[in-house]
């Protein structure tokens, strides 16, 4: 089992690594004032990570509800 684990991580590094070679190029962003040139691939790693750690927020706060 630990064989499969480490074949379907080392896939999902190999998708993550050619998805990131696949989008350097600059975009950009502009948040209220705020205006810069950045990565595409920095702005879809941050929304993920800012997407994942709502969620997980949201988790935590629906368990202490149910309690």
């Amino acid at each position: 089992m630990k064989y499969v684990t480490s074949v379907l991580a080392g896939i999902a590094l190999l998708a993550i690594v050619i998805f990131s070679i696949q989008n350097l190029e600059a975009i950009d962003v502009s948040f209220l004032a705020w205006s810069m040139s950045i990565s595409k691939v920095i702005v879809i790693v941050g929304a993920y990570l800012l997407g994942m750690i709502s969620g997980w927020g949201l988790v935590e706060l629906t368990k202490r509800a149910m309690q």
